[in-house]
């Protein structure tokens, strides 16, 4: 088998199947390694709350709960990575969420941090290119299952 080959999967020579172990395209790996350094800058901005709420004594609770917080996501997004890398459709969909939700608020909170917003939507753009999108499809078994459905149909 060459290199640029597919492996045959269950349908056939050329058709995904479950034992589909072809590495992930560039724009994935990307995107993965762009979101593994999102998750550190977020830890990294988690515990420097964490760290500010000990030695200042002034708001600590609240500093407190949101380094927690911060923690939680870089937590969340580098499980959410590894299963980006099987192409697990809601991993792209949690990772999406958090680049979001915490990235358009971080746009407006200072410089420092508006460099960590603007990574995290650029991490999220890389999730929505064609190819992420060609890549999620061929490993999602719902699309492989109506994909197949579709062309038995055709041929009836």
């Amino acid at each position: 088998m060459r290199s640029g080959d597919i492996p045959a999967g269950p349908g056939g020579p050329g058709t995904p199947g479950t034992g589909d172990r072809t590495p992930p395209p560039s724009i994935i790996r990307m995107a993965a390694a762009a979101w593994l350094v999102a998750a550190v800058l977020v830890a990294t901005a988690g515990v420097s709350f964490i760290v500010s709420a000990r030695t200042q004594h002034q708001d600590s609770t609240g500093l407190i709960m949101l380094g927690i917080l911060a923690l939680a996501l870089a937590l969340l997004s580098a499980y959410s990575v590894l299963r980006l890398w099987s192409g697990k459709r809601s991993a792209r969909e949690t990772l999406s969420s958090i680049g979001v939700i915490a990235g358009v608020p971080l746009l407006f909170r200072g410089p420092a941090l508006v460099a960590v917003g603007l990574l995290l939507l650029a991490c999220t753009v890389l999730l929505w290119l064609p190819a992420s999108n060609r890549f999620i499809q061929l490993r999602d078994p719902r699309k492989r299952r109506s994909r197949g459905g579709a062309k038995g149909r055709r041929q009836r």
